[in-house]
């Protein structure tokens, strides 16, 4: 008879289920997130999927103390600083490089104008130290708030504020020297 606690098997269930709607509400945030950090689609994918395993073992752990996307997002951050510091990653070059979308309501010169100005953004972003471009990332591409940044990075939402004006003073003149300032 059971008394109102789950088995271990209802247990695993409800911890696989949990895992499924988070790798679908976050995998695609948590892959340019990572990307962001290594700049190589393949490890970036390895790292999203080392993440969300990382997560499913700790997810007993898991207090609840910040948000799940915050949760994950220290997780993958901290995936990508091992394997930045890792051997193997001293030994790859990186392009810095991403894959283009096309979009088909635009002509083709306003699509091609498009994509070169996205492409100056991404070498201009590309090219901020670590420490800002993260910021601009979370901020721009993930759209989180200074507050989840914060929690994220484990650093004052000052630091959060500080690192962003001097990441979008860093970015003006690579947007101008890439041509991408308007």
């Amino acid at each position: 008879m059971n008394d109102g606690k789950l088995t271990n098997e209802e247990k695993k269930a409800d911890k696989n289920e949990y895992l499924n709607q988070l790798m679908s509400q976050y995998g695609d945030e948590l892959s340019y997130l990572v990307y962001s950090y290594v700049k190589d689609i393949e490890t970036a994918k390895d790292l999203v999927q080392n993440s969300f395993v990382a997560a499913y073992l700790q997810l007993d752990n898991f207090e609840g103390r910040s948000s799940a996307r915050t949760w994950l997002y220290r997780i993958a951050i901290n995936k990508c600083k091992d394997h930045l510091k890792s051997a193997a990653y001293k030994k790859m070059r990186l392009t810095g490089e991403l894959p283009e979308l096309i979009d088909l309501d635009k002509s083709p010169a306003e699509t091609a104008e498009r994509k070169a100005q996205s492409a100056a953004i991404k070498r201009a972003v590309f090219r901020l130290p670590l420490k800002y471009r993260e910021i601009i990332v979370m901020m721009y591409y993930q759209e989180l708030t200074i507050k989840e940044i914060a929690e994220i990075l484990k650093i004052p939402e000052a630091s959060v504020r500080t690192r962003l004006r001097r990441a979008k003073q860093k970015l003006e003149p690579l947007l101008k020297k890439e041509g991408a300032a308007e």
